[in-house]
């Protein structure tokens, strides 16, 4: 039933494990010959992410803040709705290439885009009291967070050097949290509910 695509026939990318990245690999190669070629593509992704990232908590500050916007769900929404355009556009123009929409596809990775909106949300919420540099220094608590959930649940082990990095995020983010004069109980709340 979930192997299905939408238009109910079963496509020969249904039976691929999504996990499995041998056959991404050769699927991508059928597909890369129909591409424009980009160079370079880790960096022109890392930048195209850090521009899209820090242009929207910008933009969102701006808008909770100067406008006393209250319809923050609405502008999240609407946010994802345009991001959904441009990645159809740029697949149609196979400037990017997607997997295809099917059951199967859906069902891996609902639980992630569920816990993804949930960490806009309460991004958009914190957004609203708190200012951007501190909602920044905070999103650092999660990399903090990860390496402790890792330790515990999955047993790894970092080296010396992850954990003096994740130290110094810490006073990072204790410093400024003591030297932010617009301390807002409630912004810090949604930021902390947002790391986890």
């Amino acid at each position: 039933m979930f192997s299905r695509s939408f238009s109910g026939v079963k496509s020969p990318i249904d039976d691929v494990d999504l996990e499995d990245g041998d056959e991404a690999k050769d699927r991508e190669k059928i597909t890369r010959s129909h591409k424009i070629k980009i160079h370079n593509q880790a960096l022109l992704s890392g930048l195209a992410y850090c521009l899209s990232s820090c242009s929207m908590i910008l933009v969102n500050k701006f808008v909770l803040s100067s406008y006393n916007f209250n319809a923050g769900i609405t502008l999240m929404l609407y946010q994802n709705f345009v991001s959904v355009i441009i990645v159809t556009i740029l697949s149609s123009f196979s400037i990017i290439s997607t997997e295809p929409l099917t059951w199967r596809l859906i069902k891996v990775w609902l639980p992630v885009n569920v816990i993804f909106v949930g960490m806009l949300i309460t991004s958009m919420f914190s957004l609203k009291y708190i200012n951007v540099a501190m909602v920044t220094v905070l999103k650092n608590v999660t990399n903090v967070i990860t390496a402790i959930g890792e330790m515990y649940l999955f047993s790894k082990q970092h080296e010396r050097k992850v954990w003096a990095a994740l130290f110094l995020m810490i006073i990072s983010a204790v410093s400024g949290g003591i030297t932010d004069l617009s301390f807002h109980a409630v912004g810090y709340g949604w930021q902390i509910l947002n790391c986890f």
